[in-house]
């Protein structure tokens, strides 16, 4: 997998930052952290781990995914949450598949599936949307990097 970079958006989150990345420490990828300048903490949490860390020009979720995909260079990207809420492990099962797609998405409402923040409005809305994907919220998503950008 040394063709996929992850980026992994990351806001004041450096308790659970060394906690993805070591997780994920043994695949064979590259990691982007996006992150504001002054968060020390987070910054401080990626010390010890090979990644490589974009401070962004612009405040928000929204800004850190635009520059680092804007950053990537790699033939497959996938945005990865930095507190923990995706599975490493389904990172094999969506790269296997990324060559047949344009973007595979992880979801957190197939069997054996969950998130420790799902709610009934968050399970309500998924259906109330009546969206062909099975996780409004989710932004576990593997991609092929030029068509992410365009």
């Amino acid at each position: 997998m040394n063709d996929l970079t992850l980026l992994i958006p990351a806001k004041q989150e450096g308790e659970s930052l060394p906690i993805v990345l070591e997780e994920i420490k043994n695949y064979d990828l590259n990691i982007l952290v996006v992150m504001d300048k002054n968060d020390e903490k987070t910054f401080m949490a990626t010390k010890n781990y090979k990644c490589e860390v974009l401070f962004q020009n612009k405040l928000g979720y929204g800004s850190a995914l635009i520059e680092g995909i804007d950053r990537i260079n790699t033939k497959y990207l996938c945005i990865f949450n930095a507190d923990g809420s995706f599975q490493p492990k389904e990172l094999i099962e969506m790269y296997a598949k990324i060559k047949n797609f344009d973007f595979v998405f992880g979801t957190r409402y197939e069997k054996n599936c969950g998130s420790d923040d799902d709610t009934f409005l968050t399970k309500i809305g998924n259906i109330f949307f009546n969206f062909s994907i099975t996780d409004i919220l989710s932004t576990f998503v593997m991609g092929d990097t030029k068509n992410l950008k365009h």
